[in-house]
């Protein structure tokens, strides 16, 4: 509420010296003589009329605003016209009680003061209105059309993140119904295998809930965490799956958090794996700013069908944080993703 006041009162005094500063400018230049009998009265006109279009002119703001930016298109000249109009209006009916209570203050003859008004001064006002109106329509223009577009792009990012967030929030159950699935495969067979697991799952869950409002993440660390799942998925499948991460300077880089276990769950996932057939992925640097995760394409027999939830969010997760397209390949018997990464 103060700075509302404070914010009137700083386009009060403003109003007030610039009324002054061109009305002494104005007589100066019509008349030679800046402290003309006439130059408070011009100077009370201007400041009159400044108030008044202010206030109106933020009434039609704050009605533009609240529009959508196709529809101010389609209004914002007519709103224009009319607007001019009524200030026009305004501004010869303050200047007709002005000039009139100057002349009753004065003691001046008011017997043809109407005639005056008609064939004088309202001709005045109109011609140097029109040239107030041309800057005047500039800034209108403006205003409105970069304050939609303003209102428009916040819109827009507000929306972005709010669909980051959701798609981040599907991550954590996402990997949680996996894990427990793997889960209930080992705890009948191998009771120790099992109480490893559940050790390991709580420290990979624990960097999840850790970095579930992170952005980026330096990929050392991000390695690091897919090593340890990958290790947790390795007590059930022993040498079945291999992972090779082959990443130079990997220090020098940021990465989407969870993106590259996302991947290598992913490939897990879809793939079968034996000894004699081992599952190999393949992590490892290619031009930047891109990561390459391949793997060989070992399709299971008994096909599920996906929806590919974990592909599609994580592709627009990378997407809506880092402005980049995440690239999916499939050639020769070999699934490859082109992952996005920062320089740090």
């Amino acid at each position: 509420m103060d700075m509302e006041k404070n914010k009137k009162l700083k386009v009060f005094i403003g109003t007030l010296i610039f009324s002054i500063l061109f009305a002494l400018l104005f007589k100066w230049w019509t008349t030679g003589n800046p402290f003309h009998s006439t130059t408070i009265l011009f100077g009370t006109i201007i400041f009159t009329i400044i108030l008044i279009s202010l206030s109106i002119s933020n009434t039609f703001f704050g009605y533009f605003l609240a529009m959508p930016i196709k529809k101010v298109k389609m209004v914002i000249i007519p709103a224009f016209l009319l607007f001019m109009v009524i200030i026009l209006l305004i501004s010869l009916m303050v200047i007709g009680v002005q000039i009139y209570l100057f002349h009753l203050i004065m003691g001046l003859d008011t017997t043809h003061f109407i005639n005056n008004l008609f064939e004088v001064e309202f001709p005045q006002t109109i011609k140097y209105y029109s040239v107030c109106a041309l800057i005047a329509s500039a800034f209108f223009f403006y205003s409105i059309w970069q304050q939609a577009v303003d209102r428009e792009q916040q819109l827009r990012e507000e929306n972005l993140k709010y669909k980051y967030r959701t798609l981040k929030t599907q991550v954590n159950p996402h990997f949680l119904f996996n894990s427990l699935n793997t889960l209930s495969e080992i705890i009948y067979e191998d009771t120790r295998k099992a109480d490893n697991y559940i050790q390991q799952l709580a420290s990979i869950y624990r960097y999840i809930l850790d970095n579930e409002e992170t952005d980026l993440i330096p990929l050392k660390e991000e390695i690091r965490f897919v090593n340890r799942y990958f290790s947790l998925q390795k007590e059930r499948d022993g040498e079945k799956i291999q992972l090779e991460i082959n990443i130079q300077q990997v220090e020098r880089y940021s990465i989407v958090p969870i993106s590259l276990q996302i991947l290598v769950e992913n490939a897990l996932k879809h793939n079968s794996a034996s000894e004699k057939n081992p599952l190999r992925i393949i992590i490892q640097n290619e031009n930047d700013p891109f990561i390459v995760i391949s793997n060989n394409i070992q399709k299971r027999s008994t096909w599920s069908n996906s929806p590919g939830t974990g592909l599609s969010n994580l592709k627009e997760r990378v997407r809506l944080i880092m402005g980049k397209e995440m690239t999916i390949e499939t050639e020769q018997n070999q699934f490859t993703v082109k992952l996005p990464i920062n320089i740090i």
